[in-house]
């Protein structure tokens, strides 16, 4: 049975930063220390605050008698010393005392009559200057800064960390960007409120608070007028309506008096639009929230410009732009347009939500060149409906093996004869899918690169482009590991060589195999189990061609079929945009939809 952590034996410290020293000094300075702990280690309560300090005072000193500081002593001590700003100047006794006209060694014997010297109190004054200067000496030769790419487990005690990672925050940065989205963030951490959650978005705003935004930010809108309703300003008087519309630059009249709209801004034209366009309240919600969209992205990402001006080249801009909207156009919060804590919108956009906001925009822009309010329209140039039925086909023909193909794929291997690729291909079957990786992150993985973490292991990968991620190993992922470790005769994960690769030779446990031999080797084993089993024959024609980068698919469409959120799978998988994870793994939802149907139609 495994034993549970108390607040004695729960690790706080684990690498020294700034708020550490600051904490130090801030004691030192008669500042209570649970209100330091509170401030600089986000530690709130009281035990556990003298837990942490005492730990940051062992790790410090220690440094400090490595060093060679024959004061290691005064860290951490409470030095009381006497407020020496209540004693006045020489020169001010003087004054006030009205002595002018007596020598100086006259004024000298007043003065230390009426504020004897403490020697007790300068020494202990000297002290704490000397402690204060030590610390400074130890923060600037030892203090680590906080980094957005560090793991959470070096900065956060080890139960937050075990429910940070458990909750998919690998690293800090991870970590700002949810926060910064707003909204309950904090949702998947167990025994965390809102009030806990601010105070570890306070914490991580101490540790790297130039990748944290401020918690209430806002998201400025150029024009008040776009944070109204349209329908509520259909009963403004007309004057008033007017001034409504008066806005920055994008909003000056357009030169030209062709058009056949009585409007001289681009606000006053979507307006219209809207009205004559929108049969019903909820479709005029939609209209307006959908063309606001593109009004506030031509004013910050494209520099204001009107809609007479935009080019095609904007238009696969702002198409782009949907496939991965910006942390900062993200919040969860609840505000009202303009308000502290909106934003545009609440997460990224999935297809179809992408669809018909293209779709909105360009029927805008076909009205307005249709009544000669701008000159050209670009937006028949772009592909927006056949692409979407292109994805929607491969959402259909997504590379994963069902749960019956796979159970079918494991029993083949496990029938056969017991042998190093048998064992192989055991572990490949049950890692790729429980893990997520590419082939070629797993020919490069070496043991060394598993790293324990409170509650579980992760693997350190390097991805395409040569960009670093951290993938979490799930219990199945590792079971399948330690399997194919004992079958390779190299003992535990903790006794084998660090060097070894996780996937080896058949001719030696510690010999790396190529991808050419991997692709080869999956390739006919997977044909072969499948030819075998008992799937339906239209199942096993669609699994003709099964590949080892099928089972990153397959792990991709079981996570988001068991809800796990698109962001941690994308995190996983090493996407570089979410819109591709979106894209190629929609047969989760698709598979859900199969299963309902038929079990309503039986």
């Amino acid at each position: 049975m495994q034993r549970r952590q108390t607040r004695a034996n729960v690790r706080f410290i684990h690498r020294l930063g700034p708020h550490h020293f600051a904490h130090l000094r801030a004691v030192a300075e008669g500042i209570d220390l649970n209100e330091s702990a509170l401030r600089y280690l986000g530690i709130e309560h009281g035990n556990e605050a003298i837990t942490a300090h005492r730990q940051t005072v062992d790790q410090v000193r220690a440094i400090a008698r490595r060093r060679g500081d024959s004061a290691w002593r005064l860290i951490g001590v409470r030095i009381r010393v006497q407020d020496f700003s209540l004693r006045p100047s020489l020169e001010d006794f003087i004054v006030d005392r009205d002595l002018d006209g007596w020598s100086e060694s006259e004024q000298l014997e007043f003065y230390e009559a009426a504020f004897p010297t403490d020697h007790k109190a300068e020494r202990r004054d000297r002290l704490r200057r000397r402690q204060l200067e030590l610390l400074r000496s130890l923060e600037t030769s030892n203090a680590e800064q906080p980094k957005p790419q560090d793991m959470v487990t070096g900065w956060f005690d080890e139960r937050s960390a075990t429910k940070l990672v458990g909750a998919g925050f690998i690293n800090l940065g991870e970590m700002a960007k949810a926060i910064a989205a707003g909204g309950r963030w904090y949702r998947n951490l167990p025994g965390v409120g809102k009030g806990k959650a601010q105070r570890i978005a306070a914490h991580l705003h101490t540790l790297i608070p130039s990748a944290t935004p401020p918690l209430r930010r806002l998201f400025a809108l150029p024009s008040s007028a776009l944070a109204d309703h349209p329908l509520e300003l259909e009963w403004l008087p007309r004057n008033a309506y007017q001034e409504s519309l008066q806005t920055p630059p994008m909003e000056l009249p357009l030169s030209g008096s062709g058009s056949m709209l009585n409007a001289s801004s681009d606000l006053q034209a979507m307006r219209t639009w809207i009205q004559t366009h929108a049969g019903s309240a909820a479709t005029v919600k939609s209209f307006w929230r959908e063309a606001r969209v593109f009004m506030l992205w031509l004013q910050w990402e494209r520099g204001g410009i009107t809609f007479s001006e935009v080019k095609v080249e904007d238009c696969l801009a702002f198409r782009a732009f949907t496939e991965n909207i910006p942390a900062h156009w993200i919040s969860r919060e609840r505000a009202s347009p303009g308000q502290p804590g909106w934003a545009p919108f609440r997460g990224q956009l999935s297809q179809s939500s992408r669809h018909h906001l293209l779709n909105i925009v360009g029927a805008l822009f076909a009205y307005l060149k249709l009544a000669d309010y701008i000159g050209q329209n670009p937006w028949p140039l772009i592909k927006t409906r056949a692409s979407m039925k292109k994805t929607a086909v491969n959402s259909v023909d997504t590379r994963a093996f069902s749960e019956d193909a796979q159970t079918e794929i494991q029993r083949f291997i496990d029938a056969q004869p017991p042998s190093p690729s048998r064992a192989r291909m055991r572990f490949i079957v049950g890692f790729l899918s429980g893990v997520g990786l590419r082939a070629s992150e797993l020919l490069a993985a070496r043991l060394g690169d598993l790293r324990y973490v409170s509650g579980g292991y992760v693997l350190q990968v390097i991805g395409k482009g040569g960009t670093p991620r951290v993938v979490a190993i799930p219990p199945s992922a590792l079971v399948a590991l330690e399997d194919y470790l004992e079958a390779r005769g190299i003992g535990s994960l903790q006794q084998a060589p660090v060097k070894a690769p996780l996937l080896a030779s058949a001719k030696g446990p510690m010999e790396s195999i190529g991808y050419q031999a991997l692709y080869l080797t999956v390739r006919t084993w997977l044909r072969n189990a499948i030819n075998a089993s008992l799937l339906p024959s239209a199942e096993r024609q669609s699994l003709a061609g099964a590949s080892a980068h099928w089972l990153r698919h397959t792990f991709a469409t079981r996570a988001i079929k068991r809800e796990v959120p698109m962001e941690v799978v994308q995190a996983q998988l090493g996407h570089a945009n979410i819109s591709t994870t979106m894209n190629i793994y929609a047969k989760a939802p698709l598979e859900r939809q199969i299963e309902t149907i038929s079990a309503a139609f039986k």
